[in-house]
């Protein structure tokens, strides 16, 4: 998953993986940011997933939530 995948996407959440895949670091990294509050997260059994709007944002890039298309003001960033 990139960052065009995760703009587009229907999916309310993202997982730990895709997280990772999208900021191009570790897994380690992302479950770290996590445990220290820097990125929110859901945690459903074993499964931690993390909404998928505050990823773009974390990278300054807008959503348009109600679409999953980037907001026209985004396309330079």
């Amino acid at each position: 998953m990139d960052l065009d995948d995760l703009r587009i996407s229907r999916a309310a959440v993202v997982t730990v993986a895709q997280a990772a895949s999208v900021f191009g670091v570790d897994v380690r990294t992302v479950s770290r940011a996590i445990e220290n509050g820097e990125l929110p997260a859901l945690r459903l059994g074993r499964r931690v997933l993390i909404p998928r709007l505050p990823l773009p944002a974390a990278l300054g890039v807008s959503v348009d939530e109600g679409h999953g298309v980037p907001d026209a003001g985004s396309a330079d960033r």
